[in-house]
């Protein structure tokens, strides 16, 4: 099981919406509104890694979101050794942790 956290950025006046598309999205675990550049931190649970991926993908495609960040990206089964995501987000940055 990977558990993967995301902070996700809407388009303005349409975050009521995106909140309630990203909580019904399987693999979505817990949506919470934050203040600043981004809207929402997201956490998310996946099989593997390609899973998690994949469920990245569906989030950037998801209606009013502009930008996914990608914070961390972890596995249960090797608690040490998290692993990062690099190339999601709409502008190719890296992610704000690396191992």
């Amino acid at each position: 099981m990977v558990v993967g956290f995301a902070m996700v950025k809407v388009n303005n006046g349409h975050e009521e919406e995106a909140r309630l598309t990203l909580e019904n999205t399987k693999g979505v675990k817990d949506v919470y509104r934050i203040l600043g550049e981004y809207q929402f931190f997201v956490m998310l649970q996946a099989e593997n890694n390609i899973y998690l991926h994949s469920l990245i993908d569906v989030i950037k495609n998801i209606f009013n979101v502009t930008q996914i960040g990608h914070v961390l990206v972890s596995s249960k089964d090797v608690p040490n050794q998290p692993a990062s995501i690099n190339t999601s987000s709409f502008d190719e940055t890296r992610s704000l942790f690396q191992y």
